[in-house]
């Protein structure tokens, strides 16, 4: 376990280094040195360690090595890791062993014992809850890089999710804390006979992506999808619908609030009386099985 995280952890660096933006300009029988790479900031880089992370690369599968030991080029796999890569695989990478997830886990034992009041996230931002901290002024990196963390994640589950549920079944969808609308815009595109899809996030993240450029890569027209900012916490900004999607929303809270969410939902279509109202909650699942190592 810790030889493989040593390896996550020279694959964060190449990502926070934006390596492959870089190294995808080298040509594929020939490749880059780590002088090429580097470049015009050869006077401040470390070139010897860059050439050793990108050995440990290899390894995990983002390049390789053309010719001898000393030229580099990406992999299928690393040319994810560009920027502009519409995986935004960086972002989740740079978002899952970044100092912010990496320092609110590392308050877990203290949380344990009782030491310290909050959560990991507030212990480490001044008392801030998430949703706070992503909505100031100076975080906008983070909150770009969060929302493109939550792409990969329906990139990846997507097709499942959309082939899985029959979701032609309803009229409007809504898609809280939906982000940049991926999830929604390939469900849009797989049931053309869904009306209305509206994507439902914090007025920060609303404003940063109500371009929709996610129904407009999968040529979705205008009229099927809108984005509308308010509070999952206060019914009165829920839009009224069909149904609703909960991908990777409620993990991040107790119990109660939990219960708070759902219960907010349901108020919103009290007027919507005798209809159903389907919440649709996607997570992550811990089976109760054991794993035997041997």
């Amino acid at each position: 376990m810790t030889y493989h995280e040593l390896i996550s952890w020279a694959v964060y660096a190449f990502a926070e280094l934006g390596i492959a933006d870089r190294l995808i300009h080298a040509a594929m029988d020939n490749g880059f040195t780590v002088e090429e790479i580097i470049g015009d900031d050869r006077p401040k880089w470390n070139s010897q360690l860059l050439y050793r992370i990108l050995r440990t690369c290899v390894y995990g599968g983002l390049v390789e090595s053309i010719n001898d030991d000393k030229h580099f080029i990406l992999t299928q796999s690393g040319k994810m890791m560009t920027s502009d890569h519409p995986s935004h695989v960086r972002d989740h990478i740079r978002w899952s062993f970044g100092p912010i997830f990496t320092g609110a886990c590392l308050q877990l034992s203290d949380i344990v014992r009782g030491e310290g009041i909050g959560t990991g996230i507030a212990r480490i931002s001044n008392g801030l809850d998430f949703y706070t901290l992503m909505a100031q002024p100076d975080q906008k990196e983070l909150l770009s890089m969060f929302s493109g963390s939550m792409t990969t994640f329906s990139t990846q589950t997507g097709s499942q999710l959309v082939t899985g549920v029959n979701f032609s079944l309803f009229n409007t969808i809504v898609d809280v804390g939906g982000s940049r609308g991926t999830l929604l815009a390939q469900i849009l595109e797989n049931y053309p006979t869904i009306q209305q899809g509206i994507v439902f996030d914090l007025p920060h993240i609303v404003n940063q992506f109500e371009n929709g450029e996610e129904f407009e890569l999968r040529k979705i027209h205008k009229d099927r999808w809108s984005f509308v900012a308010g509070d999952m916490n206060d019914s009165s900004t829920i839009p009224l619908a069909d149904a609703y999607v909960l991908k990777h929303i409620l993990h991040d809270f107790n119990d109660s609030k939990c219960v708070e969410i759902l219960s907010s939902i349901r108020k919103a279509n009290k007027s919507r009386k005798g209809l159903t109202t389907t919440v649709f909650i996607i997570e992550h699942i811990i089976f109760s099985f054991q794993i035997r190592i041997s």
